[in-house]
């Protein structure tokens, strides 16, 4: 185990105890369900009798009065409870669902109390890191994390993109569900529904492991993947509390020829905890799909510069320490800039002769508006730095590729990502609940969001990217719609095919073609 982990993993390892004892009892309550409720397959979807539903209505009584019947679960029971025509197998389905849920608020104050303990210590440790770097004088009183704090941290989203009580919520569902379609399944075939058999225990077994699972020195499972990232996200705000605005962090990986080539890339690079950061990494949902990309974030993000890493499935046990500010520190220039801009334009005949032929076609206020903007060559990809307000091209850049670029400066200038008449031509056209998950050739899978409709003028136009430009993220968790402000390359594609492909775009998307010839006038 990585010494830096050595608390985390004690804690677990109790919790693990915790989970064995409390999943016996839960068989228990299972058994019981099997041997009270034998009913023949072939009535399994009648109308249960009167006193099998005053069973269950007694049932739900007393759920309620435990403060049980809460989001998804509670909707089905007060259902149950209000009707008087109920299934047999509808009375079934929420026994089993109620055995997870009594097990969950088992566990719940368990879970959190731990929860805290652990964040609380590495929320320490980032203090006890900046104090062993100042003088006695300067050195500050290392405290316990605030609750609003730790409460704040709970509920974010880690780098697989929920928040850990919407898992909770979600696992129950499932495990209940799997329980369930057994037991129809040895009533199909008459079948004996036996807790101890090793179907049941194989399903029992792998919902144990999926939350929390110790084999010898290897921890993983989602416990264990929250709770790392809780703890880095902790140890941060502990950096915070004592250092200046300006620190960094050193990112740190477990260099033992296990780890992914995302970690081994991120390992020793530093980061701004409250400043823009630029760096490469690698990125890909596989092996074979992992190449290096030039990254931009704000500060530190769980799952892109802050463990657990995002992205080709693997247990991220990587970690961060602070990082002792170097006097007379020489600025780092994390993008590979091969030519920097000397005349009107840059030293790349080729290049030039596009650029030119970019804003030639651009009218007098649009030329006025991108003027002070400066222009930069990269091997890597071409890209607009908001920032810096500074284009970065490909030396084989084309007069289309300089346009869309172009248009990346017009939207961020113009502010037209927050302006509401675009917004609503954004998601014309486009059912934000109805999205689905495919291969975009050529990019990796945080841009793999599909959305039905149309209107798109090609596959790079229908980028997805995790968060829009003000940190929102591209799933509302709160009712499951897709966020269209994440389509980072809507308005700048537009703005490329009005150039190039005046047609297309105005039979794709015509609202869109009237409101960039609005810009233009």
């Amino acid at each position: 185990m990585n010494n830096v982990w050595n608390y985390h993993d004690k804690q677990l390892i109790k919790l693990k105890q915790t989970y064995n004892k409390t999943s016996k009892q839960t068989q228990n309550n299972l058994q019981n369900i099997f041997d009270s409720y034998k009913i023949d397959f072939k009535h399994l979807y009648n109308i249960a009798d009167n006193k099998t539903l005053n069973r269950i209505k007694t049932k739900i009584e007393e759920w309620k009065d435990k403060g049980l019947l809460n989001g998804y679960f509670g909707m089905l029971a007060n259902n149950i409870y209000k009707r008087t025509r109920v299934k047999n197998s509808e009375i079934l389905e929420l026994l089993i669902y109620g055995v997870y849920i009594e097990e969950q608020s088992k566990l719940k104050e368990t879970e959190l109390n731990l929860f805290k303990d652990v964040v609380n210590y590495y929320y320490q440790e980032g203090q006890k890191e900046v104090n062993q770097t100042l003088p006695k004088k300067r050195r500050k009183l290392v405290s316990v994390i605030p609750d609003a704090i730790f409460l704040a941290l709970l509920d974010m989203q880690n780098e697989k993109g929920y928040v850990w009580k919407q898992y909770v919520e979600a696992i129950i569902k499932y495990n209940a569900d799997q329980i369930y379609r057994q037991m129809l399944i040895n009533m199909q075939q008459n079948k004996e529904n036996n807790i101890d058999d090793s179907i049941y225990q194989n399903i029992i077994t792998k919902q144990q492991n999926v939350k929390l699972s110790i084999n010898q020195d290897k921890i993983s499972g989602a416990v264990d993947n929250e709770l790392i990232g809780l703890n880095n996200l902790a140890k941060v705000e502990g950096i915070k509390s004592v250092a200046e605005d300006n620190s960094k962090v050193r990112f740190i990986a477990t260099i033992d020829g296990k780890e992914t080539d995302m970690c081994h890339s991120l390992d020793g690079q530093t980061f701004y905890i409250n400043k823009e950061n630029e760096f490469d990494r690698y990125y890909g949902e596989t092996q074979k799909d992992l190449r290096i990309e030039r990254i931009k974030c704000f500060g530190l993000v769980v799952g892109l510069n802050l463990p657990p890493i995002s992205h080709h499935f693997h247990y991220c046990r990587s970690t961060i320490t602070y990082q002792v500010p170097v006097e007379n520190e020489q600025k780092i220039e994390y993008n590979t800039i091969d030519y920097i801009r000397k005349n009107k334009y840059i030293n790349s005949k080729n290049l030039d002769t596009n650029i030119k032929k970019a804003i030639k076609l651009l009218p007098k206020n649009i030329k006025e508006l991108i003027r002070d903007t400066k222009v930069k060559t990269t091997n890597i990809n071409s890209y607009y730095d908001r920032k810096n307000n500074t284009i970065y091209l490909l030396k084989d850049s084309n007069k289309y590729e300089v346009l869309h670029e172009i248009g990346h400066i017009i939207e961020t200038k113009l502010d037209i990502l927050h302006n509401e008449d675009y917004i609503k031509i954004q998601q014309n056209g486009l059912n934000i609940k109805n999205f689905n998950i495919d291969n975009i050739k050529g990019y990796d899978k945080q841009n793999e969001f599909w959305l039905d409709g149309n209107k798109f003028i090609s596959d790079y136009q229908r980028r997805v990217y995790n968060q829009d430009i003000d940190g929102n993220f591209r799933l509302n968790y709160l009712n499951y719609t897709f966020n269209t402000k994440t389509l980072g390359e809507y308005f700048a594609e537009g703005f490329r095919c009005y150039f190039e492909n005046n047609k297309l775009l105005k039979r794709k998307d015509i609202d869109l073609f009237n409101y960039i010839k609005e810009i233009l006038k």
